[in-house]
This record gives C-alpha cells, structure tokens and sequence, in this order.
C-alpha cells in the first residue's frame, strides 16, 4: 500500500508540475531578460556620449530591434530561434507604443533580450534602420549615443 501511496504522490507531483510548467512560467524564466541591466546602464549615459551594448550581453554577437506595433517581427526574421513562450511576451508587448525591444542573439538564437522604454533611450529611429526598417539589426559593438531627446543615434 505505500508503495502505490509513493507512486501516486510522484505521479500526482510531475503532473502538476508540468501543468504549471506550461501555464504559468513565462518566457522570461527560459530566457535572460536583461531589462534590468541595460535600463541602469542607459540611464547611466551622459547624453552624446559614445557606447556600446557589449557590457550588457557581452555573448551575443548581433541585437535586433523590435519596434512598438511590429507584429510581423517573428514572420520577418524566422531564421531566428526563440522560446516560444518567450515570442509570445515579445509579441504582446510591441502592442505598447512607449517600449522598444532588444533581443540580443548568437548565431540566429535570441539568448537574452530587454524590453526599454522609449523615454530612456529610443531605439526606434536608429540611423542605421531607416533601410531595413522591418528588420533592424546591429552588432554588439556598433558605438552608438544618445541625443538631448534621448533618441539612439549611430556615431
């Protein structure tokens, strides 16, 4: 009788935790989310000084942006892996106009990625994204600076 008691009990418990697995833990617990981070550092930049994001998430290579209300960011870029979970949170919060994201990657897999205000820093205008406006996209290293309206420019 104990033994189907125990067997019951670690049945009962790897149900509910998959169960909670699956509804409950959102895409951040998957993924780094380096939001934390990288707003303290903005905020740390004295307006038209050079940076560059390689402190924040020194193992990615690339950063891509996703703007307010681009919902075809995913259908766009679907060389890139994501956690699915993790997508779904990215996806909801480009329905919000005042944040832009970043999402930090490594050979085409997002490993870590921060969602940001735009009245700290706004990455929506980047110089070098007025060509590849679906699909902005820029290294890790890439000096860049903020202007007196905080808005990220190429340097």
């Amino acid at each position: 009788m104990k033994k189907v008691l125990s067997v019951f009990t670690i049945v009962l418990l790897c149900i509910v935790g998959g169960v909670y697995y699956c509804f409950f833990l959102d895409g951040r617990v998957f993924l780094k989310d380096n939001t934390e981070n990288l707003v303290s550092h903005l905020k740390s930049i004295p307006v038209g000084e050079e940076f560059d994001l390689s402190a924040v998430c020194y193992s990615a290579d690339s950063i891509y942006i996703v703007e307010p209300y681009n919902a075809e960011f995913f259908e766009q870029n679907r060389h890139l892996e994501i956690i699915n979970k993790a997508k779904k949170s990215i996806e909801n919060t480009t329905l919000y106009d005042g944040y832009c994201q970043l999402l930090f990657v490594k050979d085409n897999m997002v490993i870590s990625y921060a969602e940001i205000d735009r009245n700290i820093a706004d990455f929506c205008d980047l110089d070098s994204c007025n060509d590849q406006h679906a699909n902005p996209k820029f290294s890790v290293k890439t000096v860049l600076y903020l202007d007196e309206h905080r808005k990220v420019h190429l340097k």
